[in-house]
């Protein structure tokens, strides 16, 4: 009729404007064009650290359990070689076919376990690499903050200043020592002028030489040598000396007085 009824077949009867399928089976949204729909919850990503210790958890299960099965493998291998002592070939058979069931589950188990280290690998070298970052990237800060907004073209900048400074001092010192006469400066002039005082000296002593005394200035001594006189009496010793000092003094004068 015109109320949109429907049946389906098995006699339930659908209203189409309360549940519309698409073509996948899924109810549409309800509203017609496109009405609110809730927002999927993103779940928070895992801590890496927590993700190695699940990861190393479910190695750790993998080897139990691969142990597990090693004991079963085990006893199917002494259960098979009883039944072949008892000529049961069918049982043995079936005993191997179990060993080789789970020989195959041990091979899964390893190489999920492979998997698993493997993730365990990627996330401590993560995190070893975020850490590795964190301490370069502090670092940088600090080198940052005592650098102090210095960079090299400001460095050389002040250098420059610097400089120019500098032979700014020596300039002005230099022309502070200059002095305000020019005519100081000419020393070769002033070396000209000594060397004709000096010519003008040599000529006048040259033509006009001190004058030779004749005659014995008064009060010059006669003698050049003014020695004092032989003794003519014996030498007087006094104080107490020696007999051989005595004749030895004695002998001298003796040889003074024949001279």
């Amino acid at each position: 009729g015109g109320g949109g009824e429907q049946c389906s077949p098995s006699g339930v009867v659908l209203r189409g404007s309360s549940i519309a399928m698409n073509i996948f089976g899924r109810p549409r949204n309800q509203g017609g064009g496109g009405g609110n729909q809730p927002a999927r919850t993103r779940q928070a990503a895992p801590d890496a650290a927590q993700a190695i210790l699940k990861l190393r958890g479910t190695v750790e299960t993998l080897d139990k359990r691969e142990a597990h099965i090693g004991t079963k493998i085990n006893a199917q291998v002494a259960e098979a070689k009883a039944k072949m002592l008892k000529k049961d070939k069918k049982g043995a058979l079936y005993c191997l076919k179990r060993k080789k069931m789970f020989e195959n589950e041990i091979t899964k188990i390893q190489g999920a376990r492979m998997t698993l280290e493997q993730q365990m690998m990627a996330l401590e070298n993560a995190a070893m690499n975020m850490q590795t970052f964190g301490a370069m990237n502090e670092g940088k800060q600090a080198l940052k903050a005592a650098r102090g907004g210095m960079d090299a073209d400001t460095i050389g900048d002040t250098m420059d200043d610097i400089r120019e400074e500098m032979d700014e001092a020596d300039a002005i010192a230099t022309a502070l020592g200059q002095p305000l006469d020019d005519a100081l400066e000419d020393d070769d002039a002033l070396l000209d002028e000594l060397n004709m005082m000096e010519q003008d000296d040599l000529e006048d002593k040259l033509l006009n030489p001190p004058a030779v005394p004749t005659s014995t200035p008064v009060g010059a001594a006669e003698d050049p040598f003014d020695l004092p006189d032989a003794p003519t009496s014996a030498v007087q010793v006094e104080g107490d000396v020696e007999d051989d000092e005595l004749a030895a003094l004695r002998e001298l004068e003796a040889s003074m007085m024949a001279a």
